[in-house]
């Protein structure tokens, strides 16, 4: 019998050992390779995770992750079941038990991320009642095969109500799909921000926030080197639709919508992943992927 539980401080070790059996040295969070950190973590509040048990021995695991331990949102993550009871729905039970235990937490948003390569990461989501929002292309480096990545789709599940605000044409195909699952609400309007832009490097991935979206960054971004791995978020407000002609004019593509603060979203772009058609049998990620072909 294999029992689905909360995590405890003895559980390290063996959640430890099953990342290292499924994965080898690959996985991305190298934390996950060091019990100390798992129970550290866990003890902190930025993981709240569950294990699934048979006869004594860690056989499943998956977390609801949070940056801060006052965030009231949480991202449902490192999924890991190990190969000889795959198929027999414990990473869905394991979500399960994290996603009603997010509602005991009182938290207003859930996301997950999909790998495109695993069709039943998809299904997993969808069963979880997840909505597909970004189609994130050439993310992470794989942990399977050396030398290459991995691109993700991007879900969201709403604890709390999540409008989108909807813009006109030509994005209207995609948005109504997000519409459908969340609900539609007017664009607000642009908040004042202190740092205009902020960068990040994730290994050869580079992260592009920006805060106040004006003419003169649109120049910037268009300028960004084009042989980069460019990723880009822009608030989703009133100003939005005047500055993203000159993005789509410099090769950026859209790539859906991550939820942001406040019950805000975040605009997504990027440019310089690989054009290779992915595996896909969300309708939502297809419909992204045709849109970066235009």
């Amino acid at each position: 019998m294999i029992a689905i539980r909360c995590f405890q401080p003895d559980d390290a070790a063996g959640v430890s050992a099953l990342f290292r059996l499924v994965y080898g040295e690959r996985y991305v969070y190298p934390d996950i390779y060091l019990p100390g950190m798992i129970g550290w973590h866990n003890s902190q509040g930025h993981w709240r995770s569950a294990v699934a048990e048979q006869n004594g021995v860690i056989v499943g695991h998956a977390t609801l992750w949070r940056q801060q331990p006052e965030d009231r949102h949480a991202e449902l993550a490192m999924f890991v079941t190990h190969p000889s009871i795959r198929h027999r729905g414990i990473a869905t039970a394991l979500g399960q038990h994290l996603c009603a235990t997010a509602q005991k937490m009182r938290l207003s948003t859930l996301t997950i991320k999909m790998v495109c390569s695993h069709p039943h990461s998809q299904q997993l989501a969808k069963t979880l009642e997840f909505h597909a929002t970004a189609l994130l292309r050439d993310y992470v480096a794989s942990p399977f095969a050396a030398g290459q990545r991995e691109s993700v789709i991007f879900g969201v599940r709403a604890l709390k109500p999540r409008p989108v605000p909807l813009l006109c044409a030509p994005h209207n195909g995609w948005l109504s799909l997000l519409a459908n699952g969340f609900g539609s609400a007017p664009l607000p309007q642009a908040s004042p921000a202190i740092v205009p832009v902020e960068t990040t490097l994730a290994g050869e991935r580079v992260d592009i926030t920006v805060h106040a979206l004006q003419g003169a960054i649109c120049d910037d971004l268009a300028r960004f080197p084009e042989n980069r791995l460019v990723y880009v978020r822009i608030p989703v407000d009133d100003g939005l639709m005047t500055h993203l002609p000159v993005l789509h004019h410099a090769g950026f593509r859209d790539m859906g919508l991550k939820p942001a603060s406040e019950g805000r979203w975040w605009w997504l772009l990027q440019r310089g992943f690989s054009t290779q058609e992915l595996p896909l049998s969300c309708p939502f990620a297809s419909a992204l992927q045709a849109n970066a072909r235009v």
